[in-house]
């Protein structure tokens, strides 16, 4: 099965995103918009997992998250991975960029024992598009450029989801929660 560790966004923030989203998509950009029911935060994508090694994924995250309290975090730049000129991701940041990516270190370095090759590249965000080419990029940045993100929001768990591939996109489902 197909695995990722993520944490989980509010619906409020969820419903905000949303309406960030149709805001941006009168720029026409040529674009896979996440589908709001979807966003989230990736700390570490698994891929392909035995489903053997569930229980061990398991422990590894609590065992990662031992310690940790709600976490408040503010929403607070638009961006593009992996820059404007050549655009994949478009999404928003937030600025507890070094805690999170404490936490994603530690799952990583923690879930190498497991098989899972540690990256080490994290970095803080909510994809809100996949781009597919350049059309209107400009605009894009443009029009994120005059919305002012203010909606901060607490971080209660992480969880290990399952993600299967269909045509009309993927679907996620909670395989483990670990609450903060």
């Amino acid at each position: 099965m197909r695995t990722f560790i993520a944490i989980p966004l509010p619906q409020d923030i969820k419903n905000y995103l949303n309406s960030i989203q149709a805001q941006l998509k009168e720029c026409d950009v040529y674009a896979k918009w996440v589908n709001i029911h979807n966003v989230h935060m990736t700390l570490k994508f698994l891929g392909e997992t035995e489903e053997d090694k569930i229980p061990s994924i398991e422990n590894t995250i609590n065992k990662s998250t031992a310690g940790l309290h709600l976490l408040k975090v503010n929403l607070i730049n638009f961006g593009f991975f992996p820059n404007e000129r050549n655009p994949r991701v478009f999404f928003i940041s937030t600025d507890e960029e070094r805690t999170l990516q404490k936490i994603a270190y530690k799952l990583e370095k923690n879930l190498e024992p497991l098989g899972f090759n540690p990256e080490y590249r994290f970095r803080s965000h909510i994809t809100l598009a996949r781009l597919k080419g350049k059309r209107n990029i400009a605009c894009l940045a443009a029009k994120s450029k005059e919305i002012k993100l203010d909606k901060p929001f607490h971080i209660k768990s992480i969880i290990l989801y399952k993600s299967t591939l269909t045509p009309k996109g993927p679907i996620y489902e909670e395989i483990f929660k670990a609450k903060l």
